[in-house]
């Protein structure tokens, strides 16, 4: 079963950060699981303007690269800049 997390940044968040964010814990998931189970497990989707990102993830990888992402993000906007909404996805896989 795969989960979605949405995160709302605050305004000012740049899209090319975020996102590379995002590249750097699926980059890190794949050091430890391998590419083929990341690939499977966890992708994401950047709003144009930078300000949200969804994550879906599945999987000991997925949950790995949104530990990783939540790290990163804590970091670029510190505990309380960002928020996270978890659900379950809906539907057949």
């Amino acid at each position: 079963m795969s989960e979605i997390i949405r995160f709302q940044f605050p305004e000012g968040a740049v899209r090319e950060e975020v996102e590379g964010d995002a590249c750097l814990a699926i980059f890190s998931a794949e050091c430890l699981h391998g590419r083929p189970q990341t690939l499977l497990e966890a992708s994401y989707l950047a709003n144009a303007d930078g300000r949200s990102l969804v994550l879906k993830v599945s999987g000991a990888a997925g949950e790995t690269a949104a530990r990783v992402f939540i790290g990163l993000c804590s970091e670029r906007f510190g505990e309380g800049g960002f928020r996270v909404e978890r659900g379950v996805v809906e539907g057949k896989e």
